[in-house]
């Protein structure tokens, strides 16, 4: 029964309770950026302890030989996104000495729900053409992207592999967005908890089910679609909201379904997860090496 509770239940209770810390932080004018660092790690906690206890499918989870490629992953993207966020943040300020921006005068929530409507369209059909793979910019984006297909596992930490021109187009239009939008900090909180939160769930591996609320947010059930080896069930390019799927017609929920395989359809065509220089030198027309017959790969290690 406490497993149904939490299946059902525990995200409503997440996202209930990072909407009510924004809310806090606005009425006690807390400083944005420490509500965001707590919450979010708060967040990951909770989300791995919870995988940890009740997975979907162990064959998914996390392995000690995983979890390194996962920090490799890491150690260059925090860099990338820390001095993109700093970029983006300097010309910020310079936009913002002569322009106001659209939402600024709006309340936290109705600014927060623009600017999410506003970023998710411009990421939505980035997210699909590079899943297009159509013409030049394609080709490039989906190499670009690929990395974060790559791995056959899918679960929390996951959600950090992904290649750095991948971590920094992705960051600029977070903040490219907020920029031209000139949202209040706290509508910036609130949008950028719902983000992270929509980011992690998606890639958990725990049956969670969202009932409706799969409709307005990318969660665990339609994300893991999305990372599907059959392109033709990897649909949900949403990364927060599931409005534009719905709009453009790729929206995929059948509560409970799961793809047969994860990872990308043709594994011998691209590097492996674990071969990072490869895979950094992908885009840029590094010779993808065939996966070798014999050779155990990465995510095939003893589980942690």
């Amino acid at each position: 029964m406490f497993r149904n509770m939490v299946r059902y239940g525990l995200y409503p209770v997440l996202l209930f309770s990072l909407v009510t810390a924004a809310a806090l932080a606005e009425r006690f004018q807390w400083k944005p950026g420490t509500v965001y660092a707590v919450a979010t790690v708060a967040l990951l906690v909770i989300l791995m302890v919870t995988e940890r206890w009740m997975p979907l499918d162990v064959n998914l989870g996390m392995t000690s030989r995983s979890f390194l490629r996962d920090l490799k992953y890491i150690s260059i993207d925090a860099p990338v996104i820390a001095g993109t966020r700093m970029l983006a943040g300097w010309l910020g300020i310079l936009w913002a000495e002569n322009h106001a921006g659209l939402l600024r005068d709006l309340s936290w929530p109705i600014a927060a729900a623009a600017f999410l409507v506003a970023f998710e369209f411009f990421q939505y059909w980035y997210h699909r053409l590079s899943h297009s793979g159509l013409g030049p910019v394609g080709s490039f984006l989906w190499k670009v992207h690929a990395a974060h297909h790559l791995p056959d596992r899918l679960y929390v930490t996951m959600h950090a592999v992904f290649h750095p021109i991948n971590a920094i187009i992705a960051t600029m239009i977070i903040q490219g967005t907020l920029i031209l939008l000139g949202v209040s900090p706290y509508a910036a909180l609130a949008a950028m908890l719902l983000i992270d939160l929509a980011g992690l769930v998606s890639h958990f591996n725990v049956d969670l089910r969202m009932g409706f609320l799969a409709y307005v947010f990318i969660g665990t059930e339609t994300h893991r679609m999305h990372h599907s080896a059959d392109t033709i069930s990897s649909k949900n390019f949403g990364n927060t909201l599931a409005l534009w799927d719905i709009v453009f017609g790729t929206f995929q929920y059948a509560p409970g379904q799961r793809p047969q395989r994860i990872g990308i359809a043709d594994p011998e065509t691209h590097p492996r997860s674990e071969d990072l220089l490869r895979v950094l030198a992908f885009p840029f027309g590094g010779s993808p090496r065939p996966a070798e017959k014999g050779v155990q790969s990465l995510d095939e290690g003893a589980s942690v």
